[in-house]
């Protein structure tokens, strides 16, 4: 049984590689005065499908193939320089460091990890795990699974996954940095708090 064909458009995606926040591509069509197509997807959109951007077109094989690493490369590069922004501990938060989650209670307002391991290999990283649980069905104990917060060490603000939560963090279990992250938002939310009363 042969596997479904992924196309973009009329090219056939015969290489492809996910670093960081973009995946890399190469598609070929036979047909094409170009056959090989080189490009970016990007899945950072409402229906989480292959946006394809920055798209190159040879019909050079070998000249494809360098401009296909080269962007891998390039991924390589910035994903590497967007965590040496994280310089502490690389050890992933697991369950143990985590106030047992039965996904039924409210967490609004508390720090949660999330689970590493669904996580591509690059984000393995105790940076991308604890978060701030501000809001969403999932995090107020209701029948959905979505809980919006803010990710501590980026600032992010973003929708999880409540089934990806293993836990309030223990407080003996909280880093510094987290500590820090932690009061910084609050004191930005106690200010933004004070700007809207004195608008009003």
């Amino acid at each position: 049984m042969s596997e479904e064909k992924r196309m973009l458009g009329n090219y056939e995606v015969t290489q492809s590689i996910y670093v960081g926040d973009k995946e890399v591509v190469l598609a070929v069509d036979k047909k094409e005065q170009y056959p090989f197509l080189v490009c970016y997807c990007d899945y950072h959109n409402p229906l989480s499908a292959a946006w394809a951007t920055e798209g190159v077109a040879s019909d050079d094989y070998l000249e494809a193939m360098e401009i296909f690493t080269e962007r891998v490369q390039s991924q390589i590069d910035c994903t590497r320089a967007e965590l040496s922004k994280f310089p502490f501990d690389k050890a992933v938060f697991t369950k143990e460091h985590c106030i047992p989650d039965d996904h039924k209670s409210n967490i609004v307002g508390k720090v949660v990890v999330l689970d590493a391991e669904p996580k591509r290999y690059e984000y393995q990283h105790p940076a991308y795990q604890l978060i701030l649980a501000e809001g969403g069905n999932g995090a107020t104990g209701g029948r959905g699974q979505a809980v919006f917060g803010t990710c501590l060490a980026t600032g992010e603000r973003a929708r999880w996954e409540r089934y990806d939560v293993l836990g309030e963090i223990k407080p003996e279990c909280m880093p510094d940095w987290a500590k820090e992250a932690l009061a910084k938002i609050k004191e930005q939310e106690k200010e933004k708090k004070q700007k809207n009363r004195e608008e009003r």
